[in-house]
């Protein structure tokens, strides 16, 4: 079993850390800081992203990317969150939806959208989903008709309008193009009537608004998407009709553990950050490392937090490795990450004493960061249950053979 990164895999990682550490990292508190969400956004760092060709890694070279694999981009994306976790955010949901794009779209669809994601170097994606209303009764197996998504696509003469409102979006105002998942058959649950189109985000009956006040991840916007009466034609519903979160569960395995190993880089700094000051805080007559207390925690920080780590990657390999991919692992490694980076991330910050919860040490943002997945991406309490709902459905012979891999 090889548990080293190859050459490219390598090369890929050090784009990305240059890209962290020469461009991110420099501007992310100034960022972070600012009172009003919508300016803690940067052009300059996705037009540097571009520069470095960063913002559409995972897809082909003749759509303007170096077509890495999950694995790939899991790696760079802990390199980037350990700068700034919602910069990590913004990339890994433009790879997600462009893969997404690239996988299910018709010949048709990616000669018209993907160059014109390409050709854009503030081009960005988003995909409209969470609505006010309903967030946990999209993801959970529930069979009445009644919960989930209410906005709608309604078809008509040459295509379909799209009417509803959606929140919580990532990327929302700032994409170029958006997949908008809309109820396209109210008659039944919506994991069997639910669809996707391609939408441009200047389509001028799509309407921004508020955009959320965020105590974390703040380099990334989220905000509101007004549908109103907004006609896509025909050839831009993604995939078949009724099928798109079947369609997202089985091409975008990986999508977890994106959300897994950014938390990962968040509470990587924050331990870094750590045992860097308890070897030069003197308290006691020596270092604090030099405390057992201290060193014992700093070990089983380290100890928790690359098993986590570990765990992400192995998920992430899997989803390149269809035949390795346990369902469970579209749930698990963000629970996992999550709440082990946020423990993690909380201790660290404890090792600065009363300065750690002081804005210009910088530990009080990693710590907001890490909260955020405890959250985004599905809670984890839903984690927990589709991990549940994986068991339910097996039988006893599988469930004995659950542990083979």
């Amino acid at each position: 079993m090889e548990y080293r990164l190859t050459d490219e895999q390598r090369e890929w990682r050090e784009r990305a850390r240059a890209f962290a550490l020469e461009e991110v990292a420099p501007r992310a508190a100034e960022l972070d800081a600012k009172v009003d969400p919508a300016e803690a956004f940067s052009w300059e760092i996705v037009e540097a992203a571009d520069a470095r060709g960063l913002r559409l890694a995972p897809l082909p070279a003749e759509y303007g990317g170096g077509g890495t694999d999950f694995l790939t981009n899991a790696v760079m994306l802990e390199e980037i969150a350990a700068a700034d976790m919602g910069v990590a955010v913004v990339l890994a949901q433009t790879w997600k939806f462009a893969q997404l794009l690239m996988e299910l779209g018709t010949a048709d669809q990616r000669e018209r959208w993907l160059p014109r994601l390409a050709e854009n170097p503030r081009g960005l994606m988003a995909a409209s989903f969470t609505e006010p209303g309903y967030g946990s009764d999209n993801v959970l197996t529930y069979a009445g008709v009644d919960g989930g998504m209410q906005s709608t696509a309604t078809k008509v003469e040459g295509g379909w309008v799209l009417r509803g409102e959606k929140h919580y979006i990532s990327n929302s105002n700032r994409a170029d193009i958006i997949l908008a998942l809309m109820r396209t058959d109210p008659t039944v649950p919506v994991k069997d009537g639910c669809s996707a189109f391609i939408v441009p985000a200047d389509h001028p009956h799509v309407r921004f608004g508020v955009v959320h006040d965020k105590m974390g991840e703040r380099l990334a916007n989220n905000s509101e998407i007004f549908y109103e009466d907004a006609f896509v034609p025909a050839e831009d519903l993604l995939g078949a009709e009724n099928a798109i979160l079947s369609d997202v569960a089985r091409l975008l395995r990986g999508s977890n553990a994106y959300a897994g190993i950014c938390t990962i880089g968040v509470a990587r700094t924050a331990l870094t950050r750590a045992i860097k000051r308890a070897k030069v805080r003197v308290q006691g007559g020596r270092p604090i490392i030099g405390h057992s207390v201290i060193a014992a925690e700093l070990g089983d920080l380290w100890a928790r937090l690359e098993a986590a780590r570990t765990y992400v990657y192995r998920a992430a390999w899997a989803a390149d490795h269809a035949d390795a991919f346990d369902p469970k692992m579209a749930a698990a490694p963000k629970l996992v990450a999550s709440e082990t980076a946020f423990e993690v991330t909380r201790h660290a910050l404890e090792i600065f004493g009363g300065s750690g919860v002081m804005r210009e040490v910088g530990m009080e943002k990693l710590l907001r960061d890490a909260t955020i997945f405890l959250h985004s991406d599905g809670t984890n309490t839903i984690m927990r249950r589709k991990i549940a709902a994986d068991f339910a459905a097996r039988t006893d012979e599988q469930l004995d053979r659950m542990w083979d891999w």
